[in-house]
Order: C-alpha cells, then sequence, then structure tokens
C-alpha cells in the first residue's frame, strides 16, 4: 500500500488528485476500449469533481462507465443525495450519454434498489473483471461507502451491492446503498480522497502501518484492491 499525500491547501489536493484519476483512465483506455469509475459521494470530493469538468475537456469521457459507491436513500433531487452532487459538480459538465451512468435507482425501495444495482454490477464485472479506478472517502469512525463499524453490510461476501439496515450511526439519518466489500475490491485502482479532522488523519496513519494486521473496527482497512494499489490522499 502506498504512503499518503498530504495537502495544506484544498485546492493543491484537488489539483493533484484530478491529475492521477485523469492518467488512470488513460492507462486503462491504452488497454481497453472502454474504462470504469466508482464516484464517492460527500463533500470531500466534490471540487475535485469540478477541477476535473474544468480541465480535461479534451478528455475521452464518453470512454467511461460512471458507478456510483453509495447513496442515501432519498429522491434524486433531495439535498443529501450523492448522485445530485455527482451530476451538478461533474456529469452535467462533461459529454457523455445516460447509458454510461449505472446509479442506484432511487424510486425504488431500498432492498429492491440493492438488488437491482447488485445484478447490474455483476453484469458488469462479470464482463470486465474489475473496475479501473474507486474512489471513496472516510468518516471519522473509519467509515467507507456506507461501510460503518460493526454492521451486518460489512460481513457480506457474496452480494455486490446492499441496504443498509437502519439509518445508520451518522448524519444524515437514511437508509443507504452501498458497494460491499467485495465489490470495491474488485478494482485496479483506488484512490482514498480525505479532506480535514484529526481523527481521519489518526486512522490513515494507523492503516498505513498496520502492515497485514487487519482491524476490523476500521471498515476502510477491509477494501484493498485485487490487481492494484491504493492511494491515500489528505487535505488538511
Amino acid at each position: 500500500m502506498a504512503g499518503a499525500l498530504i495537502f495544506d491547501k484544498y485546492d493543491d489536493f484537488c489539483r493533484q488528485a484530478a491529475g492521477h484519476i485523469i492518467a488512470i483512465l488513460k492507462l486503462s483506455l491504452v488497454h481497453n476500449k472502454r474504462a470504469s469509475m466508482v464516484l464517492s459521494g460527500g463533500s470531500t470530493p466534490a471540487g475535485i469533481y469540478r477541477y476535473l469538468a474544468d480541465n480535461s475537456e479534451d478528455f475521452y469521457w464518453k470512454d467511461i462507465d460512471f458507478f456510483i459507491g453509495d447513496e442515501r436513500c432519498v429522491p434524486e433531487d433531495h439535498e443529501d443525495s450523492n448522485f445530485r452532487m455527482i451530476k451538478e459538480s461533474f456529469l452535467s459538465l462533461i459529454p457523455h450519454d445516460e447509458s454510461q451512468i449505472y446509479a442506484i435507482n432511487q424510486t425504488l425501495p431500498p432492498d429492491e434498489a440493492a438488488f437491482d444495482y447488485h445484478l447490474r454490477v455483476k453484469e458488469y464485472l462479470e464482463l470486465n473483471s474489475c473496475f479501473d479506478l474507486v474512489l471513496l472517502g472516510m468518516g471519522p469512525d473509519g467509515h467507507t461507502a456506507s461501510l460503518f463499524p460493526g454492521y451486518p453490510e460489512l460481513k457480506e461476501k457474496k452480494r455486490l451491492a446492499v441496504a443498509t439496515a437502519d439509518e445508520g450511526p451518522l448524519e444524515p439519518y437514511h437508509r443507504r446503498v452501498t458497494l460491499t466489500v467485495p465489490a470495491l475490491n474488485h478494482s485496479n485502482h483506488l484512490l482514498f480522497l480525505l479532506r480535514g479532522g484529526s481523527e481521519k488523519q489518526t486512522i490513515m496513519d494507523e492503516v498505513l502501518h498496520s502492515g497485514k494486521k487487519i482491524n476490523t473496527e476500521y471498515p476502510v482497512q477491509l477494501i484493498k484492491p485485487i490487481n492494484g494499489r491504493a492511494y491515500w490522499y489528505f487535505s488538511e
């Protein structure tokens, strides 16, 4: 596992991460006609998405398939919707077709939405083996996507997407649909994108220096690309 890149300024964090994202996708397109990217929600990656949209107008976005790492079970236009944020800060600003977007169906009940997403992700990975790039954040409790410490979703071994059993331990309180550990680990490259908080930096340092020892108290430590590397970006 690679070490962390730490930035004093959020703008530098966004610029460096965006450059890394483009480099990974370009490399993937050298070997394949299409590439795939799992997008993270939350506030941290919003600046990265805007930087990508503003500074990569010549990139082949129509050759990229987009997935959502997790979603709150709210209407698509709700202020807490990850897809709303991703669409407004990124997808609506780049050339793409709707067929490229593998979003979670927010009109279905949570369990149905999760099963529908599981089937679509399963079909995609059966044809493509792995996601080329996964973007993830991390909370102050070590959760990533909507995989929280002590919750049953963390132990899922077969399904690629599940609904959370309840509204979770952190605000905003909504049931969620999330990709599982097996799904997220089917990746060639992984970028953890973290911003602020001494708790996050402490957990990041512990994970980076843990070697092969796994502390299941931190869900983030269970995410390890089967075909590549994990990179950590941290902004003060």
